[in-house]
């Protein structure tokens, strides 16, 4: 059996995505994305906890990533995890 590599997420972006043009034509589009999750502890306080996440877009979804995201942008994004250090 083989294994699964998927990622749901939904969250805001930190910040404007950074585009560039490699040497071949290929759009790389590069921001961060907030995701927040809120829970109440056993005295009913609300609590919230937020992960950053590195996005990597390719191609013509770099593209429409240029044209469309702006900080603040709510987006879900969906795709495989790979650690980098």
């Amino acid at each position: 059996m083989r294994g699964l590599n998927k990622v749901t997420l939904i969250g805001n972006l930190g910040n404007d995505p950074e585009v560039q043009k490699l040497q071949d034509g290929v759009t790389v589009a590069k921001f961060s994305l907030a995701t927040t999750e809120s829970y109440k502890d056993a005295k009913g306080q609300t609590h919230s906890t937020t992960d950053w996440h590195s996005i990597v877009l390719w191609r013509g979804l770099a593209e429409l990533a240029e044209r469309y995201l702006r900080k603040g942008s709510l987006i879900y994004v969906e795709g495989r995890l790979k650690t980098r250090s």
